[in-house]
Order: structure tokens, then sequence, then C-alpha cells
């Protein structure tokens, strides 16, 4: 029987897809998890932005149009923080993973980053490409001819693709799953203005760069998962790290005081706490951010800066520890 116009792609042809282009899985930050297909640039013109923003710039390719072209800036949520400056255009010849893909009764959407090209930066870039093959095209049309559209714009590297990772062997044993106190806000440890406010009924408001956003969030073990209500913005993670977060951008955002006043876990913050801190590894930015955070009560004579400094404390972190007891 044929399809009914308004249906969705029919499984045979939404599967044969699937089976000849394999997802390689990415995490928020642009670091590969797991290969899968890698495609080479075919066609000019596919503008792509920094994998920091968390978004695919849009283009279009229209069966038969002959080139790449870029939607209405306007009609994309999101699309508004990124720096022009930033963006740059993939090359022909350039080699990118396929990360997302999203079939539609009118389009086939390939979500791209670039990866072993020559023209690869240190942060890599990300765009996506609507093939737009018509209303009822994935339900009347041929795989063939959907591969060949697609093959204008991308070629599958034979010589590249299919050579993924071993899966690793068992790893050491995770931590115990954490709890987080709600409501709970967070403020960067780099931009205090920053916020991230997670709520009982487990939505969340992320202000960040200028820009504010909302969503869901739940917790995976030591995984803090936060999934936003633009569709645009992939889910993004950050580890639970006691009374502190540490997103997939290595930003750490630190739990804001309670009405009490008193630092995290009902203490003082006292000389030996910072002692301990940097003994941990911790760096400035962080334990800066903790001195910002809570209420201290340090000793800063001569004798006790003198012993801060042989146990490693560093005079950024000991000019905080000053101007805290102010």
């Amino acid at each position: 029987m044929s399809p009914l116009p308004g249906q969705t792609p029919t499984p045979s042809i939404e599967q044969q897809l699937r089976k000849q282009y394999a997802i390689t899985r990415v995490g928020t930050n642009g670091v590969v998890v797991q290969e899968g297909t890698v495609l080479t640039v075919q066609a000019d013109g596919i503008k792509a932005n920094p994998a920091s923003y968390l978004l695919f710039w849009p283009n279009n390719y229209k069966k038969g149009g002959g080139r790449v072209k870029q939607p209405m800036i306007a009609t994309t949520p999101g699309i508004s923080q990124v720096n022009q400056e930033e963006l740059r255009f993939l090359q022909v010849g350039e080699k990118v993973y396929l990360v997302q893909m999203e079939t539609k009764n009118a389009d086939v959407v390939l979500s791209l980053q670039s990866c072993c090209g020559a023209n690869q930066d240190e942060t890599p870039y990300r765009a996506k490409v609507s093939f737009q093959l018509g209303k009822g095209y994935l339900n009347g049309g041929t795989f063939k001819d959907i591969q060949d559209t697609i093959g204008q714009v991308f070629a599958i590297d034979a010589a590249v693709t299919g050579k993924r990772p071993e899966p690793p062997g068992p790893g050491p044993v995770p931590p115990p799953p954490a709890s987080l106190r709600l409501p709970a806000t967070y403020a960067s440890a780099q931009a205090s203005a920053d916020q991230l406010q997670l709520n009982a009924d487990n939505s969340f408001s992320l202000q960040e760069g200028g820009q504010a956003y909302h969503g869901t969030f739940a917790v995976n073990g030591n995984t803090l998962e936060l999934s936003f209500s633009d569709p645009n913005i992939p889910k993004n993670t950050a580890t639970i790290q006691g009374n502190n977060l540490t997103d997939s951008s290595r930003q750490t955002w630190v739990l804001r005081e309670q009405p009490a006043g008193t630092a995290p876990g009902g203490t003082t913050l006292q000389n030996e706490d910072v002692i301990n801190m940097v003994k941990a590894g911790r760096n400035d930015v962080f334990i800066i951010a903790r001195i910002n955070a809570s209420n201290c009560q340090f000793e800063t004579s001569t004798d006790a800066l003198i012993r801060l400094k042989q146990n490693g404390v560093s005079s950024a972190v000991l000019k905080a520890m000053i101007e805290a007891g102010k």
C-alpha cells in the first residue's frame, strides 16, 4: 500500500540510512567517545561553529539546488549567542564525524563535527545540514536516490570509517551515587554572574554569558544531566563532587551558601581546610571560589601565613584569605 501523506518515513528507508551511516558518540565538549561514520566534505558553503556553543550551525541543501545555503538566522533558537567571528566554513576534502541523524517526511538532517582533516582546529567545529528532499519524498523515493543526494555533499570515507577503538575493560569501582540538597543554587567559579538554579520539581534555570536557559534535570549516579527546553541545545552533563559541580568544559560551579551563612556541611572554613584542599590537588580558582562563598575564620598572623606557604598555598589564595578576614 502506498504511504498516506504526512506519514513518518517507512522503517525500511530509515533503517537503511542508519545502517549505512553509523553515529559517532561525542561528549558536549566535543570529545569522541566512540567513533562511527567519517564523512568527507564534497561541497562548499557549510558554515560551522565551535563545539563549545553546544549547538550545530544550520545549513540547508535542496535536492537539485546545487549548493549549500544557510536559513534565516532569526528563526533558529540559540544562534544569536554565537560570536560571528568564530564561525568558519568546512573545507572540501575535510573529514567530519556524523554525530546525529534525524529523518523526517521531507528532510534528512545530518549533524556533524570536524575531526581528522587537514584543517582541524584545536576546538572541534559543528554544523548540521538539512537535506530538503520534498514533501513525502522519504516515503515515495528510493534509498539510492536519497543516498545519491547526500553524496553530493558528503562522501563516506571507507578508509577511516569502522576503525573504532576496542571497548574499554572493567574500570575502577564507581563512587556511590551523589545526592543533591534541593533547591540549590550554584555559581560559576570563573564568572560569579553565571548561576545554575536546581529546583525541587527537577526543573532548572541557567544564567550564563548573559543568556537565560531553562529545562529539566536528572541525577544518574554522580552525573547531573541537564535537558534544555530549546531542542537545538544538546543535553549537557556535570559531575557532582561534594557540594560542587564540574561541567564538561571543566568549569567549576560552587554551591552558594544557605541563609545560615555557614560553609557547606555546616562548618566554618579555616586554615586547615585550605591546606587540605591544596593537598587534594584543588587549583587556585576552586579554592578562591570556596573562600568567597563560605563563612571564613582564618588565622593570618605572620607565623600562620608562613606555615600556609610551606604547605603549598599560593600567593593568590593567601591574598583571598586575608581579604576574607577584613
